[in-house]
């Protein structure tokens, strides 16, 4: 009976220290949890201070970018209206030359009918 009893309080004694060392255990992995959190913590806070630099960068080059595509497009629109001035000048003058030759075409005809008229 006594050697029951000593391997039952060994067992006891066993449990017991298994029990410890596991509320040990978890308070340390609870002060690494801790740790572990700050440093996340941390970690998160950089990455909050380096994405909102980035993103002022990117919204300058990005303010930049527009400006000087709208720079490019005032100056091709001046372009294409200049080009539309030329067109419209040589339009006129064509449309000129075409009225001035029906004109004189127009004479023409009238001075053949006239001349087959007298001469008849």
């Amino acid at each position: 009976m006594s050697e029951q009893i000593s391997e039952r309080g060994g067992t006891l004694e066993t449990d017991v220290a298994v029990i410890q060392s596991n509320y040990v255990r978890r308070d340390e992995f609870s002060a690494l949890r801790e740790e572990m959190g700050v440093g996340f913590a941390k970690v998160n806070a950089k990455i909050d201070l380096v994405q909102a630099e980035l993103v002022g960068k990117m919204d300058v080059g990005f303010a930049q970018l527009n400006s000087k595509i709208d720079v490019g497009y005032a100056e091709l629109n001046t372009k294409i209206d200049v080009g539309y001035a030329r067109l419209d000048a040589r339009i006129d003058s064509a449309t000129a030359t075409l009225l001035k030759w029906m004109f004189a075409s127009q004479i023409s005809v009238a001075a053949m009918f006239i001349a087959a008229i007298k001469y008849l």
